[in-house]
């Protein structure tokens, strides 16, 4: 019985063992996954989206604390925010920065200083029907920054096309 038992711990230690270990570089990289259209009961587009990126980074560093509000994170610091999403509006001809952004703090993904490689998606709700545009075509652009402040890639959505009925 024991010689069973640790024949068994040795095989759960050789297949630990064995899980290839994952590796990404010390800054992020994000992928843009999606958008996601949330509609009313009556399936009306409620002009709210969820906007979502798939993240990499090395070294774990990802989000803020309730707490990080000292330089260089602090209210008036330019890295107060670490999800930067930039509105961009149609002019007629190409796509324009508007003076809108939708900027949000996300919280930490690890809760200790652990550095290890992680990956996973972000999902951001966002508020883009414009009340004073009737019809707009607008794409977002967003970036993040890490606890080190290293700066992601940037990446664009599609198209969105908001249409108003006519009531």
């Amino acid at each position: 019985m024991k010689k069973s038992i640790t024949l068994l711990i040795l095989i759960l230690i050789v297949l630990a063992s064995c899980q290839e270990k994952v590796e990404y570089p010390i800054e992020p990289n994000i992928t843009y996954e999606g958008i996601t259209y949330l509609m009313d009961a009556d399936s009306t587009l409620t002009g709210e989206v969820i906007l979502s990126i798939g993240y990499t980074d090395g070294d774990g560093d990802l989000g803020l604390d309730d707490a990080d509000t000292l330089y260089p994170f602090g209210p008036n610091d330019p890295h107060y925010y670490n999800l930067l999403i930039d509105y961009l509006r149609w002019d007629g001809t190409h796509f324009v920065n508007d003076t809108i952004n939708f900027n949000v703090r996300f919280k930490r993904l690890l809760f200790n200083d652990e550095v290890k490689a992680i990956s996973g998606t972000i999902d951001n709700t966002i508020m883009l029907l414009n009340p004073f545009a009737p019809d707009d075509t607008v794409k977002l652009k967003a970036h993040i920054i890490d606890r080190a402040l290293h700066e992601s890639n940037t990446v664009e959505t599609e198209m969105i096309c908001f249409r108003r009925k006519n009531k």
